[in-house]
């Protein structure tokens, strides 16, 4: 009757240290919900998504690449035209095509590639002469393996570009601005999504030394952020709001709501406190 009396001790002791660790294995992933935000992280991607989607890193309007026309109507002598014929010139076309490489049976080495969008860019003058242009375009790329990765970015861009000097390296911007960078290597777990609203208003761009260099003026943004997560598990989607100061030299301030100040190198990521 002892053995019995024991046995049932020692079983329900058993029971009671599995119940307790599986409370504390049930108790533990809530404990980590609120996960402690890397705001200097998010300033880098921040801005280096921003210089990125006007440069044409991920397609579209590149600024650095200028305003340039084969047409002068202050050519001395006998001008062939008083108006530069791509004064309110309008390019408007889509398109959407995939490229595939590797063996094309869903293999590790197979990767897709799809590109699609919409492009519109028209020419503006003064005085007869081309100085600027506006872009309205949405540009897609996807490049994706069925099992190891996963790259998507996206651009929108909705802004007006006009010389500010002879040279036309020395530009103005403002408008608006869309993008999307996502990066996932599910084996490595390892990831980064980040989608920002811009607006721009006074930009100042010089790319004498052929590398764009915002010297001044400001962006508000509004972005969508999503730290690494495993798969499986449901997103957690934080969003903030602030906005970027130009400094020159490829540096910018920038400031996340209510008060998170870093400074960026738009070209490297680094990032330091202000």
């Amino acid at each position: 009757m002892k053995i019995h009396i024991t046995r049932a001790i020692l079983c329900l002791a058993g029971l009671m240290l599995f119940y307790t660790a599986c409370k504390k294995n049930t108790v533990k992933p809530a404990a980590t919900t609120t996960t402690t935000v890397d705001y200097g992280k998010l300033s880098s991607q921040t801005a280096v998504t921003f210089y990125k989607s006007i440069t044409g890193q991920y397609g579209g309007a590149d600024v650095s690449k200028g305003i340039k026309s084969p047409f002068s109507a202050k050519a001395t002598g006998r001008a062939l035209f008083s108006t530069s014929p791509l004064c309110g010139f309008v390019i408007d076309t889509s398109y959407n095509y995939t490229i595939s490489t590797g063996t094309n049976n869903l293999s590790l080495t197979d990767t897709l590639k799809t590109y699609s969008g919409t492009f519109r860019f028209q020419y503006t003058c003064t005085g007869g002469n081309v100085n600027g242009y506006i872009v309205n375009d949405t540009v897609n790329y996807e490049e994706r393996n069925a099992f190891t990765f996963s790259n998507v970015t996206n651009v929108t861009q909705n802004y007006s570009v006009k010389a500010l000097d002879q040279t036309f390296k020395l530009v103005s911007m403002d408008g608006t601005l869309n993008s999307l960078a996502s990066f996932v290597q599910t084996f490595n777990e390892q990831g980064t999504y980040l989608r920002a609203a811009y607006v721009l208003t006074g930009l100042r761009v010089n790319f004498a030394s052929g590398v764009a260099d915002v010297t001044e003026g400001t962006a508000t943004f509004h972005i969508v952020y999503q730290p690494w997560r495993f798969i499986g598990f449901p997103p957690t989607l934080q969003t903030y709001d602030g906005s970027i100061q130009f400094l020159g030299n490829h540096k910018a301030k920038l400031t996340i709501n209510p008060g998170y100040v870093y400074l960026v190198d738009l070209l490297t990521g680094v990032v330091t406190p202000a």
